[in-house]
């Protein structure tokens, strides 16, 4: 606490026969002057204590009395002058709205005296951690207040910016993944609010209120269950380390089983709940770390990130750990610390999910991109050629543009495969691809029609211009020597061509016009290009010199 007035603090060894008579007066057996008390309840009974200034009360400001960790016992505290019985807790939503819930505060009067003494009883022996007392002036306790609402405000929002920003991610992707995540980091979050408090000082917080400690419970096994979730699909543990992953998936089940289990009274939780979840925590830290060191070891990514993520956050969470079931003070770098790290993990899990999310994208793109291309030549397939047809052909019929197909076929390909082998005749497919990228400047009008034919689609070129880049493309091929061993392949193509025109009912039989013009082509010799004029009987022809 900020600037914190010496104290003298005295263990009771009863409640105050009297309050009023206890008003005033030095107390016997008073201990050392201390400017803060970490007050703790006995197990088997109520503790009284007694809280004295350690000289009068002189500054400017009002003095403020601030009660910090009596989250699951209820600090009765008896305050000078009339020393009426006060027990509020941070739960309380009718707390003094000019403070936040960090601790509960009382203010004092401004002329209290160092004879006039604070009583406070702990009651409930389930209250295992020490609570801090502290006066201070009012001035210095807003100073210190505002510091913790910007830091609590700070890290609650950017764990709640990245449940935001996984949420778009769920609502277009529709990815279960991403459903943990949100559960996960939300409840995290709420848990948060509910230990400090502030939880209880929103809008309808009211109704909270009953509830007290148990929603901060009940939300820290929520999100434990569902981070186990979510790991397990983040990092795909299932694939990697199946039979950690098997152990730790089953921790998830007594996880939500307790988030429930806190609700129902009858079964006295508080007097194990507690300790079964914290107990819990460390096992699955233990095993989540484990799995997700030996996936990253064998190469998974994401596990990488969740160790870059949650190494700080398992650290801290076993410090809490430890400092809860211990009932140890809660020291002020372990208090924000905490949520820090929650905040951490939060902003590189939504790093790694959007790294996983482009994975995918990529992933996806290859995907199309194999249904889509040859993998050999690196030319459109057959499907996808002929998708582009159609679109070509409803183009052409809307603008009334001219479209046409060249239908081309390497000569001599199968004794060139049976002579040669297989690897020869992909070397040669390979380059007459390589001749009509040369000639047309792109590939994205060139399709593997199936073994040595390609498709190649003209848009806006009439058939003069469709017969002119036809010889062309044969020019290049028959230039082409293509080196096999220590032999060099010569290469020749026959085209054929055939042109969208009225009498042309669709693309298929713009095709297969084009098709019969490459025939006629073989059939007149090869080496040449033949266009479709309504009759093959009479198809125009051009050889190749």
């Amino acid at each position: 606490m900020a600037d914190d007035v010496a104290l003298r603090v005295t263990a009771l060894p009863e409640a105050p026969a009297s309050m009023a008579g206890h008003a005033t007066g030095p107390a016997d057996g008073q201990g050392g002057a201390v400017s803060r008390a970490w007050l703790r309840a006995p197990a088997d009974r109520t503790a009284w204590y007694a809280l004295r200034l350690a000289e009068d009360w002189h500054q400017a400001y009002r003095p403020l009395l601030a009660i910090r960790g009596n989250t699951r016992a209820r600090a009765t505290v008896y305050l000078p002058p009339d020393y009426r019985p006060h027990g509020d807790t941070v739960f309380d939503a009718t707390l003094d709205p000019g403070f936040s819930h960090h601790a509960v505060v009382y203010l004092l009067p401004s002329d209290l005296r160092a004879d006039q003494p604070i009583y406070v009883a702990l009651g409930d022996p389930g209250q295992t951690q020490p609570i801090r007392v502290g006066i201070t002036d009012v001035a210095s306790y807003r100073v210190e207040d505002l510091r913790h609402v910007r830091v609590s405000t700070f890290l609650a929002s950017v764990q709640l910016s990245m449940v935001l920003v996984i949420l778009c991610f769920w609502l277009v992707l529709r990815d279960r993944m991403f459903l943990y995540f949100i559960v996960y980091v939300g409840a995290q979050v709420v848990y948060d609010m509910a230990v400090s408090g502030e939880l209880y000082a929103l809008p309808g917080a009211a109704l909270l209120t009953p509830l007290g400690y148990h929603t901060g419970q009940s939300m820290a096994a929520l999100a434990a269950g569902f981070s186990i979730w979510f790991i397990l699909a983040f990092a795909d543990l299932r694939h990697y380390t199946p039979r950690l992953a098997a152990w730790l998936g089953a921790l998830r089940w007594p996880f939500l089983a307790l988030a429930v289990v806190v609700w129902l009274p009858w079964l006295r939780p508080d007097a194990w709940l507690p300790n079964t979840v914290n107990l819990l925590l460390m096992v699955s830290t233990l095993v989540a770390l484990a799995s997700s060191w030996l996936a990253w070891r064998r190469g998974n990514r994401q596990a990488g990130f969740f160790l870059l993520s949650w190494v700080p956050l398992l650290a801290l969470t076993m410090v809490r750990v430890v400092q809860l079931s211990a009932g140890l003070p809660w020291p002020a770098w372990l208090e924000y610390g905490f949520p820090g790290s929650m905040a951490w993990a939060a902003v590189i899990i939504t790093v790694g999910l959007a790294d996983r999310t482009l994975q995918v994208r990529h992933e996806r793109d290859q995907a199309t991109r194999m249904a889509q291309f040859d993998p050999l030549t690196g030319v459109f397939n057959r499907r996808a050629i002929m998708d582009r047809l159609r679109v070509a052909w409803q183009a052409a019929t809307d603008g009334r543009e001219p479209l046409a197909v060249l239908f081309l076929d390497i000569d001599h390909f199968k004794q060139i495969n049976d002579s040669r082998g297989h690897s020869a005749g992909d070397a040669c497919l390979v380059a007459v691809v390589e001749a009509i990228r040369a000639e047309l400047g792109q590939s994205d009008r060139v399709g593997r029609y199936g073994g040595e034919e390609f498709l190649i689609m003209l848009r806006g070129d009439s058939a003069r211009m469709a017969v002119r880049i036809a010889q062309r493309i044969i020019a290049r091929a028959s230039a082409l020597r293509v080196p096999i061993g220590e032999h060099l392949i010569a290469l020749t193509v026959s085209i054929g061509v055939a042109v969208r025109g009225a009498a042309t009912p669709d693309v298929d039989s713009l095709v297969d016009r084009a098709d019969t013009a490459q025939y006629r082509a073989k059939a007149e010799g090869r080496n040449r290009v033949v266009v479709w004029r309504g009759d093959a009987a009479v198809a125009a022809h051009v050889r190749m010199r």
